[in-house]
């Protein structure tokens, strides 16, 4: 059931990253460019899981896997920041902070380089079947996954001003889901809703540029 969903999740999220650049070359926004770049991560991400099986264990498959993670720790950060940009757009008080921008890149550094050195420079990489997926699964890593938990989290945090100034409570909510999800007690399940929620979620960001920003670009 997991290759079928992997499988599934790589057409979702490569439709999704299609929908991004055609949004980009419409409206060039630094968002949007980290969206497309996260799109891609997540794209990669789930055609690897998807190929595991057929791949099998090995040479391959492992140099395959090492742009999973990797690209997770230096690419997801920056949503930190093009949360912040899509945010400004509520024109909520804190969005409009003189140094609100600074902060969102500098925070999206720090969050960068935790990720690197608490799950790259320390990971080793080895095979595991789960639910029928061959994978390359890290070992060796230190500490909670911040990189996910801040910058999906802020992502959230953030959400509430769109709640609040746009009633467009839908970032808040999908996050919220995204953590339940990952609560999950089995494994399994909890990687293959995980991913699901994670197109949901890109989906959400690329429809919030949409419906509040491209329109008002065309004014």
């Amino acid at each position: 059931m997991s290759i079928l969903l992997y499988a599934v999740y790589t057409a979702v999220h490569l439709i999704i990253l299609l929908w991004g650049v055609q949004i980009w070359r419409r409206h060039y926004t630094v968002s949007t460019a980290i969206l497309i770049a996260i799109s891609f991560g997540l794209f990669y991400d789930n055609l690897i899981l998807a190929l595991g099986t057929w791949l099998g264990e090995g040479q391959p498959l492992l140099a395959l896997s090492w742009p999973r993670f990797i690209l997770h720790q230096l690419v997801l950060p920056w949503m930190i920041l093009a949360a912040f940009d899509q945010a400004r757009l509520t024109e909520a008080g804190w969005t409009k902070w003189r140094w609100g921008r600074g902060t969102a890149v500098l925070l999206s550094i720090l969050v960068m380089i935790v990720g690197i050195l608490t799950r790259l420079v320390p990971v080793a990489l080895e095979p595991e079947l789960m639910d029928g997926v061959v994978r390359y699964v890290a070992r060796n890593v230190s500490g909670p996954p911040i990189v996910s938990i801040v910058s999906i989290g802020l992502v959230g945090v953030m959400g509430i001003s769109w709640w609040r100034q746009k009633q467009w409570p839908w970032l808040t909510l999908i996050v919220i889901f995204v953590f339940i999800g990952e609560g999950y007690p089995s494994e399994a399940v909890r990687r293959v809703v995980g991913s699901g929620l994670e197109a949901v979620l890109m989906g959400l960001l690329y429809l919030t540029t949409v419906r509040f920003w491209l329109p008002q670009a065309q004014e």
